[in-house]
């Protein structure tokens, strides 16, 4: 099966493409940033890798079968008559849709930030639904939080699937997400029920899991004041392991001079919150045969994402620190595209069939 990647990032779409059941070979993936494109060449090469998707001809993109796209969010002009495909000019969406409306690929997934579907009171989302039925696609819409795959991570999206000229299902009530329940009736829609039954059966991982043996410098959330505050205070660390985030204690303003979210500190047998594409990251409390406090590594976000060292290691050596924090945070999470790809596997051979 082809597959054309667009917004590619690192190529996260791609690392749970390879991962999963599907026999498919990326003939064309598009990103825009230099860095980015650093990492996705180190580990993919560049014979099919392309620069900004607005400036290249949708006539010049390769057939193929299926198209994913994690698509940044943006502003629609939907004030006025919501005319549907004309309405998305302007914003990224449109690259998107324009491509689908060319090619006509068999299948398609998109990811998005969990409030797409809430942005501009559901305005957006909708004309984005309607956009894709317009192109002959029947679909299916979710929220997925990434621990479901077992990450570590409390990490929610938005997933698209559609299928093209499939068939119009009754729609059921989603089991994952009031909001989208709310939203699939509130307007009409050709649609299919594909998410209900996707279910994962990766083990689920903890912050334990997935850290490094490190006391590096530049981690440590370190002074004297957070030293005397640690050794002044008895922290109930409980070992349990819970596939939640556990919040142990803020640090003090007068101890860490930081905004308050970047003085929350979280249990290791717990999970993360949503990591960001910045460096200021997720902080632990470590009590080992010696107590401290350190924000997590590159090395460490990119695992709590689902990404393998030696995909990792092949972005280390190409891009600096900062960068590698933005990539992590900016990723989508390949254990959950590799299962989403895996289910819709079951359709594309009912279909054929």
């Amino acid at each position: 099966m082809k597959v054309v990647s667009l917004f590619s990032g690192i190529g996260g779409f791609e690392v749970g493409i390879k991962n999963s059941n599907l026999d498919a070979e990326v003939v064309f993936a598009s990103e825009i940033d230099v860095h980015a494109k650093s990492s996705y060449i180190a580990n993919f090469g560049k014979e099919n890798l392309h620069g900004d998707i607005t400036k290249i001809s949708e006539k010049d993109i390769p057939d193929h079968d299926l198209l994913v796209a994690g698509f940044p969010c943006q502003a629609f002009s939907i004030a006025g008559k919501q005319m549907g495909f004309n309405d998305t000019r302007g914003t990224l969406f449109f690259d998107v849709a324009r491509i689908l409306k060319e090619k006509q690929p068999k299948y398609f997934l998109l990811e998005n930030v969990k409030n797409l579907v809430s942005h501009n009171n559901g305005n957006t989302f909708k004309l984005i639904i309607k956009t894709l039925n317009e192109l002959g696609y029947t679909i299916d819409f979710s929220i997925i939080n990434s621990s479901e795959a077992g990450l570590p991570q409390n990490r929610e999206r938005t997933y698209i699937v559609g299928i093209l000229n499939g068939r119009n299902n009754k729609i059921n009530s989603d089991k994952r997400n009031n909001k989208i329940n709310k939203l699939k009736s509130s307007f009409e829609y050709k649609g299919f029920n594909f998410f209900n039954s996707l279910v994962f059966h990766a083990p689920q991982k903890y912050i334990k899991d997935i850290l490094e043996e490190t006391k590096n410098k530049k981690y440590l959330i370190s002074n004297e004041d957070v030293e005397n505050f640690i050794k002044t205070n008895c922290f109930n660390v409980n070992k349990t392991c819970v596939n939640k985030i556990v919040k142990l204690f803020d640090l003090p303003k007068n101890v860490w001079k930081d905004f308050e979210r970047q003085r929350r500190v979280y249990s290791i047998y717990g999970i993360s919150p949503t990591i960001l594409a910045r460096s200021d990251t997720t902080k632990v409390y470590i009590s080992n045969s010696e107590a401290y406090i350190r924000k997590f590594t590159p090395r460490e976000n990119f695992r709590l994402q689902g990404f393998e060292d030696s995909f990792i290691d092949n972005i280390s050596n190409v891009v600096s620190m900062t960068q590698q924090y933005k990539q992590a945070g900016n990723a989508v999470s390949p254990p959950v595209i590799t299962a989403i790809i895996n289910h819709f596997i079951g359709f594309m051979e009912e279909i054929q069939i």
